[in-house]
């Protein structure tokens, strides 16, 4: 597999908050044949605000970014590790999701990534229960990959790389593996006045979200079976993970399978984005 691709980039970034397509923080690891060539960690003014939920997670302020380049200024800089690699990402639906939705608020014309999802190839490798969970921190833990410093950006995108390279050595490619992302869907052009319409594109796809979790309960640990059809939900619609509702909601059930139950409140606000 690193043979067809000779470069992998390991992405990860940190987003302020779940509502403003925007992140704080960019992690990303340049691997050539297999050898690290260069790593970066920077910091990013993202022009909005800082949920308390988002620094409670990754310990960045808006202190910390106040002298930070903004996202326009920083990929400029970083767009060409893309071209012509694979773009390897834990859950990768989130920080590809983030990065094309902020590209788009910045009218930049978004990467077209060739991506690698280290869950969606732990998922097709192994049970959840081999390990307890997908969870980075857990599948690090796993493979003996040191992760001292979880969510921070460069830290996990360092851990994604060699969990990458150990699940190919340990279990072999999969040719499921490496695709490319798939772009936000156009939006539908508005019905001409005085037609009726039924139901809206984001109306179907929020009634297939509410039908799937109907007997889910987002406040206790998720069952292997519920996880599962989660995650195959938020893959088959990452191109909307950037676009209100769904980038709150993206936000919810990333929580949900990575085995960090919700609480009564974010429940509650989960189940209202759903109607």
């Amino acid at each position: 597999m690193e043979q067809q691709y000779n470069r992998i980039v390991a992405l990860d970034v940190e987003t302020p908050n779940g509502k403003v397509p925007s992140v704080c923080q960019i992690g990303l690891v340049v691997a050539e044949a297999g050898d690290i060539i260069k790593t970066e960690s920077i910091l990013v003014d993202p022009e909005t605000y800082f949920d308390e939920w988002n620094i409670r997670i990754h310990g960045i302020t808006p202190a910390d970014v106040s002298n930070a380049p903004t996202f326009s200024q920083v990929w400029p800089r970083i767009a060409g590790y893309f071209s012509g690699s694979v773009t390897v990402a834990h859950n990768a639906a989130f920080d590809l999701g983030a990065v094309t939705a902020v590209c788009e608020r910045y009218g930049i014309p978004a990467p077209e990534f060739t991506y690698a999802c280290t869950v969606q190839m732990a998922r097709r490798r192994f049970a959840r229960e081999t390990y307890g969970s997908y969870r980075l921190d857990t599948l690090c833990a796993a493979f003996d990959i040191p992760l001292d410093n979880h969510h921070d950006a460069l830290c996990d995108a360092l851990a994604c790389y060699r969990l990458y390279r150990e699940l190919l050595a340990e279990y072999g490619p999969d040719p499921r593996d490496i695709r490319p992302y798939r772009k936000k869907a156009q939006k539908p052009a508005p019905a001409p006045v005085g037609t009726f319409s039924i139901e809206s594109e984001t109306d179907v796809t929020l009634r297939s979200l509410r039908e799937l979790l109907a007997d889910v309960q987002p406040v206790t640990f998720l069952n292997p079976s519920d996880s599962m059809a989660i995650a195959y939900w938020m893959d088959r619609h990452v191109e909307l993970s950037g676009e209100p509702p769904f980038d709150a909601i993206f936000q919810y059930l990333y929580r949900m399978i990575s085995d960090k139950p919700l609480t009564v409140s974010e429940a509650e606000s989960l189940r209202a984005l759903l109607r």
